[in-house]
């Protein structure tokens, strides 16, 4: 009996010694939007870490627009995943506010890449004086145009808009709403994607959204409401994009696609999309129409580590690998993006001196980031919501922007 006793006892020993080191060996990460789509790239890059590692890597896919709930749910219980996307819109100050990731400061000095990661991107992961994240990918949001569409219209399809003016010419030359083809896409969903193309029209209109001391709204001047009118009449008046309450940039990209939508907001990332959709569609890219001074919008996504996750070091080891310049040079070359934040892989990437590319490369220096404060995501709803009353007709626009500057403020002094 003593013996039995013994072997049992060893036995669930060894049981609950054995559950750690399986734990130990797999990590777990969360990726949202189009980050990576699992694909058959993304499925190499895995499996050659796991080579390389001896880790097993779980990856889990989120829509973009139910990810920052989803995380946010996850990372409140301690239940989330070891390794994850965070979008640079505020979504890492908002995590580490609560402390809910983990310091990389100490991380980021022993790694060989980080003196290659462009310098206006670390700004998106800083919050108190520490970094929290490690930024994966950029990009800038610019102008996609349809050439087909441009010459079926009988425009140059090498000449696209170059202002507000000329973008509504454009798209009501090419716009048949009998026939469901649009000029143009305007974003008009209860998503960032709203907010990014209103920004767009804003600093593009010589106006921005908070103060420079990221303390007040500043996007209620003459200038910004100027800008809130073209956004809102694009779609409510010109009769040149299709109901903007339901659709967003994904949704145009995919009309584009299809020949449908002549013009949209869109970035590096919709290049593979494109081409996969479509392998035969011709079209452009070009810097977003604007009225007073040419501006683009800072995106990406930075790879986090939660403070519950209990195996840091083996989620650090794929960030690592992740963000490599080995594993970016394979990346770009089978799907030609998106963009890489290392600058010695924008640099030498064969695939990146397109055409295409260089549009994007060009405004990336000088494109606008978000505000990186926790309160971001907050303040990004309130401009999709002014943006919704006036496409409901819930308010004019004077009334929406005036009510949206009173909840940012309210929100930035809580």
């Amino acid at each position: 009996m003593k013996s039995i006793a013994q072997v049992l006892m060893a036995s669930a020993l060894a049981t609950c010694l054995a559950f750690p080191a399986a734990a130990a060996d797999k990590v777990k990460i969360w990726v949202g939007g189009q980050v990576a789509e699992l694909d058959d790239t993304w499925n190499a890059v895995v499996d050659k870490f796991q080579k390389q590692s001896g880790l097993e890597v779980d990856v889990q896919l989120f829509g973009f627009d139910v990810y920052f709930d989803k995380l946010q749910t996850a990372l409140k219980g301690g239940s989330g995943p070891d390794l994850a996307f965070a979008d640079l819109g505020g979504w890492v100050q908002t995590f580490a506010d609560q402390g809910f990731l983990e310091p990389v400061d100490d991380r980021l000095a022993k790694w060989d890449g980080t003196e290659q990661i462009w310098p206006n991107m670390w700004p998106t992961v800083e919050w108190k004086g520490k970094r929290y994240g490690l930024p994966w990918y950029t990009d800038d949001r610019v102008l996609l145009y349809n050439k087909k569409m441009f010459k079926d219209a009988g425009l140059d399809p090498n000449s696209p808009p170059k202002t507000w003016k000329e973008l509504v010419e454009t798209a009501k030359k090419i716009s048949d709403p009998k026939k469901r083809i649009f000029g143009y896409g305007q974003s008009g969903t209860r998503t960032e994607h709203t907010t990014l193309g209103f920004i767009i029209f804003l600093y593009g209109n010589g106006a921005q959204l908070l103060s420079d001391d990221l303390t007040k709204a500043a996007f209620n001047t003459p200038e910004g409401l100027e800008a809130l009118k073209m956004y809102t009449d694009i779609a409510k008046k010109d009769n040149i994009s299709p109901n903007a309450i339901s659709y967003n940039e994904d949704d145009y990209r995919n009309m584009m696609a299809q020949n449908r939508v002549a013009m949209a907001v869109g970035g590096p990332w919709s290049f593979p999309l494109l081409q996969k959709a479509n392998p035969d569609l011709d079209y452009g890219v070009a810097l977003h129409p604007y009225n007073t001074k040419p501006a683009a919008v800072l995106g990406g996504w930075a790879l986090v580590i939660p403070s519950a996750s209990e195996n840091k070091d083996n989620a650090w080891k794929l960030a690592e690998y992740l963000t490599s310049k080995e594993t970016w040079l394979y990346w770009i070359d089978q799907k030609g993006g998106p963009m890489p934040t290392r600058m010695d892989v924008a640099k030498e990437a064969p695939k990146l001196k397109d055409p295409k590319w260089q549009v994007i490369l060009d405004a990336f220096p000088s494109a606008v980031p978000r505000p990186g404060i926790p309160s971001y995501p907050r303040v990004s709803l309130e401009i999709q919501d002014m943006i919704q009353k006036v496409l409901l007709d819930q308010a004019t626009p004077e009334e929406a922007i005036k009510q949206a500057e009173a909840a940012v403020n309210k929100i930035l002094a809580d």
